[in-house]
């Protein structure tokens, strides 16, 4: 059912595919080629199998992006109806994703463009919660880099704030089972710190990226496998500890924190 579209097929009479790009929980994603002016876009389906949560969060999903008008998150193109089926169109951001830039590319990152990195997605975050979003899903596949840029994708469990968990009606499964768990939970909270969260546990990706164990070494916590400088891993425990209510309040810390390293003090 959930059998991804041919290249060469045109949805809607105007949006040919070109590359199935991947599959999530809810939807599927294709790179496509705007007939109508020759421009590459991305069209987003519900899978099939969802049935009727897919569709309405697909539907969320296209409302939500057309309150948003923000340069580091996709821009909302177009809703396109195909025989029974709906496609969310938005503009195509080419690069890799984070989670390819590390597993795929054996990309390593310092301290200092880690925290670069989270700065850039603070900016997206902060155009989202003033509109009264949350993204919910602030992870590495969700984060896109291109040259120096930073772009949040991925809006597909975003809510309002304060909002009943969509994806959790009618007797949705939580998805919660793995060990991944509690994490996840954390994660999918209606509130701009279940955002900030997300961030703190990229943060620990990129460091780990570049991180190699002793042999024989036991599995220790992050505080004690990385050496981190003592005012980053504060910072990193209060994003954790949702010290920052905004992605304001939290950017400033980060921004003084990044101005001490062009100083040359690091403690």
């Amino acid at each position: 059912m959930d059998y991804p579209l041919r290249p060469g097929v045109v949805w809607a009479g105007q949006y040919r595919i070109e590359q199935f790009l991947g599959m999530g929980s809810y939807g599927q994603t294709y790179r496509c080629t705007d007939l109508k002016n020759g421009t590459a876009v991305l069209l987003k389906r519900a899978k099939p199998s969802k049935r009727e949560i897919g569709r309405r969060l697909l539907k969320r999903e296209s409302e939500i992006l057309q309150q948003l008008n923000h340069p580091q998150i996709p821009a909302w193109l177009d809703w396109a109806v195909h025989r029974r089926e709906q496609a969310l169109v938005m503009a195509y951001v080419e690069g890799e994703d984070m989670e390819q830039a590390i597993l795929l590319l054996g990309r390593t990152y310092t301290e200092q463009e880690a925290m670069l990195l989270i700065l850039g997605l603070l900016r997206p975050l902060q155009h989202l919660h003033e509109a009264g979003y949350v993204h919910r899903d602030v992870r590495i596949p969700n984060v896109l880099l291109k040259n120096d840029k930073v772009h949040l994708i991925d809006l597909g469990l975003a809510c309002r704030t304060g909002e009943e968990d969509p994806s959790r009606r009618e007797g949705e499964p939580s998805g919660f089972a793995d060990s991944w768990g509690p994490i996840k939970y954390r994660m999918r909270m209606p509130d701009p710190t279940s955002d900030l969260y997300g961030l703190g546990h990229i943060f620990l990706f990129l460091m780990y990226a570049g991180y190699s164990p002793e042999e024989g070494q036991e599995e220790r916590s992050w505080e004690e496998e990385l050496s981190l400088q003592p005012r980053v891993k504060s910072w990193v425990k209060g994003l954790f500890e949702s010290k920052w209510r905004t992605a304001v309040e939290c950017e400033q810390e980060l921004a003084h924190i990044l101005a001490d390293y062009s100083a040359g003090n690091n403690e």
